[in-house]
C-alpha cells in the first residue's frame, strides 16, 4: 500500500493551493494598502522638491551676500532662469536657476521713495521662486512659510536683503 492510496481512503482529497476567494482577498488588501500609501508618496516627493527649492535659495543668498561683502554693492537683477553673471564665482559650478519644476528670478529693485512705512530702504534684493505645479506651489509656502515676503499665483519672492 502506498501513500497515496492511504490519503484517499482517509477522504484526504484537498489538494495544495489558495482558492480563487483567497487570492482575491489578498488582492484586494494589497491594493487598499497601496492606495494610502501612494498619494502620501506624492506629497512627500513634493515636500522633498520643496526642500530643494530651499537650498537653492540658501546657495543664491549666500553668493548674494558674499558678494556684496567683497564688492560692496549687489548683483543686477537678471531675467527669470538665468544665473546673473556677476554671480558666477560665488556659486557652486554648474549652478542653474531652472530646477525640478520651478525656476528662480534673481531681483534688485531700487526703491527711489523706499518702502512705505520704511522711507529709509531704498533698495530690495531677492529671489522670485516661480513652481511649475500646484502641489509644488503648496509645499513650498508649507515649508518656507514667513520667509516669503510677496506671493503671486504660484510665485514666491524671498527676500535676501532691504538696504
Amino acid at each position: 500500500m502506498n501513500v497515496k492510496d492511504l490519503s484517499t481512503r482517509r477522504g484526504d482529497s484537498r489538494r495544495g493551493g489558495f482558492s480563487l476567494i483567497e487570492l482575491l482577498m489578498a488582492v484586494s488588501i494589497i491594493g487598499i494598502i497601496a492606495g494610502l500609501a501612494i498619494p502620501n508618496m506624492r506629497q512627500m516627493v513634493f515636500r522633498a522638491r520643496a526642500t530643494e527649492v530651499a537650498a537653492d535659495l540658501e546657495v543664491v543668498r549666500v553668493a548674494t551676500v558674499s558678494y556684496n561683502g567683497d564688492l560692496h554693492r549687489w548683483p543686477p537683477e537678471a531675467g527669470p532662469g538665468a544665473v546673473p553673471p556677476e554671480l558666477n564665482g560665488y556659486l557652486p559650478a554648474g549652478f542653474s536657476f531652472q530646477g525640478n519644476g520651478y525656476q528662480l528670478d534673481f531681483e534688485n529693485w531700487p526703491l527711489p521713495g523706499g518702502l512705505p512705512g520704511d522711507p529709509n530702504t531704498r533698495q530690495l534684493i531677492g529671489v522670485t521662486v516661480t513652481a511649475a505645479e500646484d502641489q509644488l506651489s503648496n509645499a513650498i509656502v508649507e515649508l518656507l512659510g514667513g520667509s516669503i515676503v510677496f506671493t503671486a499665483g504660484n510665485a514666491h519672492t524671498v527676500v535676501i536683503d532691504r538696504s
